[in-house]
């Protein structure tokens, strides 16, 4: 166990430790209520905090980024499939102006559909997961628009120590591309590759761990860099 634990800290160390664009940390956590055996109630909420990447300053916790609440309702299907839909979520977020930290704000409103089938492969879990989503941009503001966006997700993960049959700590490994289909352009919007260690118990997961994220906007790509701590909760 040592050398993957050895290898996930320098890799984490090495990557907030080199020159970055923008430096962010992000905190989501997913609660679920299980109503019924295939029917299950649920709120993501997420905070996103970044630097002023616009003077080089690596202090990932000084503005806010996005503040997001997602709710959403479960369905259980056969062969380990799960349906999920997400009727209205809202996102706010705030984008920096200019060098001295001035900040500017819009809402964007979701829908979002979505499945998902998580399986065993020999001792290692796999899930795959897509979403649909409808997005109204700038809702209230003067520059709204509408788009969708399709975004596929696979995961990975590694168990690494088993200390009792309710307790499990692994290594994560996920990958989620997003393709952007709004009118007038079809193609990538942005991909986001993320390792973690995850500690599970039961059905409770923490994942905390290093995500770097590629994205487009218009002809330009840019990296983003994260410190990302995902939780979810069966309650």
């Amino acid at each position: 166990m040592k050398k993957p634990l050895l290898f996930f800290l320098f890799l984490i160390v090495y990557n907030i430790a080199s020159a970055q664009d923008r430096h962010e940390a992000w905190l989501r956590v997913n609660l679920i209520h299980w109503q019924t055996p295939k029917k299950a109630i649920g709120v993501e909420m997420h905070q996103r905090m970044q630097s002023n990447y616009k003077t080089g300053d690596k202090n990932m916790f000084r503005y806010p980024l996005i503040s997001l609440v997602r709710p959403w309702l479960y369905w259980k299907l056969r062969k380990n499939w799960t349906l999920s839909y997400s009727p209205l979520s809202y996102h706010r977020f705030t984008t920096l102006k200019d060098i001295t930290g001035e900040t500017d704000h819009y809402t964007e409103l979701r829908s979002t559909l979505g499945i998902q089938q998580t399986s065993k492969i020999a001792n290692l879990t796999s899930r795959n997961r897509a979403w649909y989503e409808l997005r109204f941009i700038d809702v209230g503001g003067t520059d709204y628009r509408f788009a969708t966006r399709i975004r596929i997700q696979n995961v990975l993960i590694v168990p690494l120590w088993k200390p009792s049959p309710h307790q499990q700590l692994g290594y994560q490994v996920s990958n989620e591309f997003f393709w952007a289909l709004p009118s007038g352009y079809v193609g990538f919007d942005h991909n986001r590759l993320y390792n973690a260690l995850q500690w599970k118990i039961n059905k409770h997961e923490l994942n905390i761990g290093y995500q770097w994220s590629l994205h487009k906007n218009g002809t330009v790509l840019y990296d983003r860099r994260q410190l990302f701590i995902n939780t979810s909760f069966e309650l």
